[in-house]
């Protein structure tokens, strides 16, 4: 109840008391329960109807831009896909959106798409109105405290030495290099698209891989050691690179570094009879090979690029091995 009786006052005991967007709003000093909830009554009407001056769509777009050039390209692309589910909210004032209307509109979302997929919506329009609260726009994000759905994750597939064989053997040679680097450096597939020719270091087998650890972070250097196979696969995309470009793998329409290779990998995994898998699953399969060869968890984190040691045993646990970090250190 949001009107209350002081016991201790004879005249006037009536007062008010209620929070919106976080703030709270206090008044008494009213003679009756009604004058008190009158009060009340016209103060949460002018909250209603008082706007931030900004508009959703408003909003959106500056968080979007914000995305675009602090974040990747496949992030800011998925930004916009979840958004677009709010895009009918775009000419109400941000003020205007309560934390009511976001559950109903999860709900709906939730009876078509799966929860896990749900949940990242959320999270896309929650740092909408996280930048809102920043500028001083909003007093509280209207998606705070909105818990996400429960689902069960998928196990992460790890793909077997011989399924990686497979799809190699019916790769092109390049797509074989690529894939083999991938694979090789337990890399993210967005470092080795930026790799360029001044990050590798053939007389000592080396290779340095940059990669945003935060959004909106700085690009951060880790040297990795090269194998065999690497080597190799490095030396053939040497000898076959495009000449006018800094980097190892280049789009030869636009000059630019390739974009997740125009997505030939499910081509191959169909033709070779093993699981579709993404780029990522090369990296699980060396960090599983690492892991089962006893190699210590801080080269492990080091390798792949963690910047903490609890974060590469979760990774280890998410792909299905039982890895005890107190006897690998």
């Amino acid at each position: 109840m949001s009107v209350l009786r002081r016991p201790d006052r004879k005249q006037n005991p009536w007062y008010f008391k209620f929070k919106w967007d976080g703030v709270l709003h206090k008044r008494g000093g009213f003679a009756s329960r009604r004058e008190a909830q009158e009060a009340e009554a016209e103060l949460r009407q002018k909250l209603r109807i008082t706007k931030s001056g900004t508009a959703f769509s408003q909003l959106v777009n500056k968080r979007l831009d914000h995305v675009q050039a602090y974040c990747t390209k496949s992030h800011y692309k998925q930004n916009i896909a979840f958004l677009r589910k709010f895009e009918d909210w775009g000419d109400l004032d941000i003020s205007q959106i309560t934390k009511d209307m976001i559950k109903q509109r999860l709900k709906d979302l939730v009876a078509h798409i799966p929860p896990y997929s749900v949940n990242k919506h959320l999270v896309a329009l929650k740092s909408v109105f996280q930048m809102a609260v920043d500028d001083e726009l909003l007093g509280r994000n209207p998606c705070r405290g909105i818990p996400f759905f429960p689902f069960r994750k998928a196990a992460k597939f790890v793909p077997s030495h011989d399924q990686i064989a497979q799809v190699l053997l019916l790769a092109k040679p390049l797509e074989r290099a690529y894939l083999t680097i991938i694979w090789q450096l337990g890399a993210r597939v967005g470092e080795i698209n930026n790799l360029a020719w001044e990050d590798v270091d053939f007389e000592r087998r080396l290779v340095r891989l940059w990669t945003r650890k935060k959004r909106g972070g700085h690009m951060t250097p880790r040297w990795v050691k090269v194998s065999e196979k690497a080597e190799s696969a490095l030396a053939y995309a040497r000898k076959n690179r495009e000449k006018s470009s800094a980097y190892v793998f280049t789009n030869p329409r636009t000059g630019k570094p390739y974009d997740y290779r125009d997505k030939f990998f499910d081509r191959l995994c169909r033709l070779a009879g093993v699981p579709e898998m993404g780029y990522h699953a090369l990296r699980h399969a060396k960090a599983s090979e690492m892991a089962l060869a006893r190699v210590p968890l801080t080269r492990i984190r080091d390798f792949l690029g963690h910047e903490d040691i609890s974060t590469t045993s979760k990774y280890l646990h998410s792909i299905g091995v039982d890895y005890d970090a107190a006897e690998a250190l």
